[in-house]
């Protein structure tokens, strides 16, 4: 019982994520090392991980979505965008820390100051929140004139992997990017849940790339985004916009499901 309420205790402490009193430019400097290093590290150790299940070890093979056969030098484009990408959201996650620090924002520490059914809540509200930004976001993307300066390079991959997780041109990334700094700012969150959900965005964005089917269909492919259906966006370009539901797919006509 001491053991969890110090747990709680500490989870309840700005100074437990965010260890200065202020934000100088050293200290900024330090928080934005340990945020590149805490992504890049979360993208390889992850990404590595399924690669090797899924790609090498080929675990689930009769599930793939393609035939694995992509270009030459995908992997290195991924990861070489991918580490782009990792730079500006750890840029972005130093904004957040700043925001936070300046009492800018709704991060809120006491996990019961909206109850405790706030928390799953939250988290539900921020994925339907993010689905409504990223669809619209990404048609915006699909635009002739737009597509070619801020798309292309994730499209790149053709035919997915999980390598392209976080495969995007500059100006993608800060799109995608946005979306947590000015979400903190108008709907209450608790970091426990903040961090939480930025690993569930890591994992949908590999699972969605992985080039293999892990999702149970029979239960959650008529309402969530897998592997095959962002598979089909990559390949088709033109449907299957969602980033974990399809119900905007759905009511806008853009989705796509071949008939098996």
């Amino acid at each position: 019982m001491i053991l969890s309420n110090f747990t709680v205790n500490h989870f309840e402490k700005i100074e437990s994520y965010i260890p200065f009193q202020t934000i100088s430019f050293s200290d900024g400097l330090i928080i934005f090392t340990i945020a590149f290093l805490v992504i890049l590290f979360r993208y390889l150790s992850l990404v590595y991980l399924s690669f090797l299940i899924f790609w090498i070890k080929k675990i689930k093979n009769d599930f793939k979505v393609h035939d694995f056969k992509i270009k030459d030098n995908q992997i290195s484009h991924e990861i070489k965008w991918s580490l782009v990408s990792t730079f500006i959201f750890a840029f972005f996650a130093l904004i957040m820390a700043f925001l936070w620090k300046n009492n800018l924002t709704q991060i809120y520490l006491k996990f019961d100051q909206y109850s405790i059914w706030y928390l799953p809540v939250s988290f539900l509200i921020y994925s339907l929140m993010h689905e409504f930004y990223f669809y619209f976001t990404h048609l915006w993307m699909h635009r002739p004139g737009i597509y070619a300066r801020v798309h292309a390079v994730h499209h790149y991959s053709r035919k997915v992997s999980p390598w392209a997780s976080f495969s995007f041109h500059p100006y993608e990334t800060v799109i995608q990017a946005l979306f947590l700094p000015l979400m903190i700012c108008i709907v209450p969150i608790h970091p426990v849940v903040a961090v939480t959900y930025l690993t569930f965005m890591t994992l949908t964005a590999i699972s969605n790339h992985l080039g293999v089917e892990i999702m149970p269909k029979k239960y959650f492919e008529k309402w969530f985004i897998s592997g095959a259906h962002h598979s089909i966006h990559h390949e088709k370009f033109t449907s299957n916009y969602g980033l974990y539901y399809t119900f905007l797919d759905k009511f806008f006509k853009t989705e796509y499901l071949p008939k098996n």
